[in-house]
């Protein structure tokens, strides 16, 4: 490992240690690190499944080579192996190689590469140059796609790693992968400019003035340049996934007669598999059987030898309601897919001490006591009336304690759509959730706490307070009330009391089955449904009282939540 020492003037000790490759846009938000190989990995793969959900659904399941999946990507996991934690400069080129095959998969990539290659009858030699420049265009189209978002950080990271990496030495120019590698670097850069100018030669060979590549890249460089606009334009316009893979087929089609006259007799690179035989009589002499330490070969994807242990390790994936919810329900069509999800932010401290006090004592209220004796032990709770015993026999603690706790399995549940977008209402319905949450954690050490958005037409339930901490997620989206009430209450791990399932809206549901479907399940499954109306102007109110009847109050100020939340408990039961 590389320290670099960071010491200060007045004193030789050392403050911190710098440690080589630590530099990456990861570093920023990957906190859950390991130095155990296994758990590393797994951890990593957890996070790249993650970011490649935004990317689209047909994605298929992340793993890394060598464990078991039926549809999916296989990541190589060389560039990850050696060091752990893996540094964030190595995360990085692997987010950005994960983001670009989830692009081909959501493009169709291969599908559209077999039609290309089945429409042109080229030689062995002359298709094996073609699948490269089918290649090279489709990944300045992908690339060009991760630019609309912040996921171009790390395509752009990826790209320049694998295009450093094919550097070929040994070559003589000009080859087919090396012109090729050149326009893909200008035409997928982010500054979305650099492909509009000339290529001009900076290479090391001009500055020792041994070759000129702009005599011959220029050229066909430029013929590439002339596609560009529509890859970045026109094709993600199209509606269509079928549309725009044919859009782009035939626009690499349109070119290649074209660029073929300027590569016809090009060597695509030192691994040419065509250039690595030569025939003589009725022999053919492979070049590849010869070892030569200077002849770079193709590497194979490494393969894990403790797959099943990172498989183990990685876990289950998030649960889908949706099946569940149609079961019950019966009407598939009005229900809407509801999924768990586990992308989530560290939260700020919105914890109101003096609400939360009044809220300790209406809940304390309204659970049950239960006395504990001490019989003569050495500790507990002082009692000031037996403080004259300390000198004697030391018995100065209570003899008996109440404590009071609420058996009732409760979930809280906030609604995080994009009426709460608003920066104001969302810290309002922190500072009352973050609260409320607590002063019942106070009562029931089991208690949990779950929000839901939509995500690209999907119902997201978040588990937002985790191992003591308050987590948030962006609100986002319309309201599926109804499949978030039922997906919540599916979700509890136990029956053994009735449960209570306290729901934090500012509106009615606006989408999915509705809400009368979830109020006749909980009926049906003896949960007790509160609704907290949070910021609701009249015409809200008047559908929410629609849809829940007694059982909503409002919240128009924080300091009237005890008494609204003492309501809410008198029309209920706990048992």
């Amino acid at each position: 490992m590389q320290q670099d020492e960071i010491k200060s003037e007045k004193s030789p000790v050392i403050r911190r240690f710098h440690i080589s490759g630590e530099k990456g846009y990861s570093e920023f938000w990957r906190r859950n690190k390991s130095p155990i190989q296994t758990v590393e990995l797994a951890r990593m793969l957890t996070s790249l499944r993650k970011i490649a959900s935004y990317v689209g659904r047909n994605v298929g399941t992340i793993v890394w080579s060598g464990m078991e999946f039926t549809h999916g990507i296989a990541l190589d996991p060389k560039y990850v192996l050696g060091k752990y934690p893996v540094p964030a400069s190595k995360t990085d080129r692997v987010v950005g190689i994960t983001v670009r095959k989830a692009y081909e998969k959501v493009e169709w990539s291969e599908r559209f590469k077999e039609i290309a290659q089945s429409q042109l009858n080229l030689t062995p030699r002359d298709a094996y140059k073609f699948g490269l420049y089918f290649d090279i265009c489709e990944k300045v189209y992908l690339d060009c796609l991760s630019n609309r978002s912040f996921l171009g950080h790390y395509t752009e990271r990826a790209r320049k790693e694998e295009i450093l990496d094919s550097e070929d030495v040994l070559s003589h120019p000009p080859t087919v992968r090396e012109m090729l590698c050149l326009w893909w670097d200008m035409a997928a850069d982010r500054s979305g400019t650099k492909y509009k100018e000339a290529y001009i030669d900076r290479s090391v060979r001009r500055l020792l003035k041994k070759s000129n590549l702009e005599k011959f890249y220029q050229k066909p460089i430029a013929l590439l340049n002339s596609i560009v606009d529509k890859l970045i334009y026109e094709c993600p316009k199209i509606h269509g996934v079928t549309e725009r893979g044919n859009y782009r087929a035939e626009l690499y089609l349109s070119l290649w007669p074209m660029l073929f006259e300027h590569i016809k007799f090009w060597p695509t690179d030192s691994v040419d598999p065509f250039l690595k035989q030569t025939q003589i009589g009725e022999n053919v002499l492979r070049l590849e059987e010869i070892e030569d330490p200077d002849i770079k070969k193709p590497e194979k994807p490494a393969s894990l030898i403790f797959a099943d242990e990172i498989g183990k390790a990685v876990g289950k994936k998030n649960p889908d309601f949706t099946e569940e919810v149609k079961a019950y329900t019966g009407d598939a069509e009005e229900v809407v897919r509801v999924q768990g999800n586990d992308i989530v932010m560290p939260a700020r401290n919105r914890i109101n001490k003096k609400l939360m006090h009044n809220l300790q004592f209406v809940i304390k209220a309204s659970a049950h006591r239960k006395t504990a004796h001490n019989r003569g032990l050495k500790n507990g709770k002082i009692d000031r009336r037996r403080l004259y015993r300390a000198p004697t026999t030391g018995t100065i603690f209570h003899l008996k304690k109440d404590e009071f706790e609420l058996v009732n399995d409760i979930i809280l549940l906030v609604d995080a759509t994009g009426s709460m977008s608003s920066p104001n209402r969302w810290e309002k319905a922190e500072e009352i959730y973050q609260t409320l949450f607590s002063a019942l954690k106070t009562y029931n050490k089991n208690a949990r706490l779950f929000a839901y958005n939509e995500v690209k037409n999907i119902c997201r339930l978040t588990e937002i307070y985790l191992n003591g901490k308050f987590f948030n997620i962006l609100p986002h989206g319309k309201t599926a009330s109804g499949e978030a009430i039922i997906a919540t209450g599916l979700s509890l791990k136990s029956r053994h009391k009735k449960p209570f399932i306290i729901h934090l809206t500012d509106g009615a549901s606006n989408w999915g089955c509705g809400v009368g479907h979830a109020l006749d399940w909980c009926k049906k499954n003896r949960i007790n449904l509160l609704t907290v109306g949070i910021g609701c102007n009249e015409s809200a109110k008047t559908l929410l009282r629609e849809e829940y009847g007694k059982l909503v109050q409002f919240v128009d100020r924080a300091d009237v939540l005890p008494g609204m939340f003492r309501a809410l408990l008198n029309h209920s039961r706990w048992e």
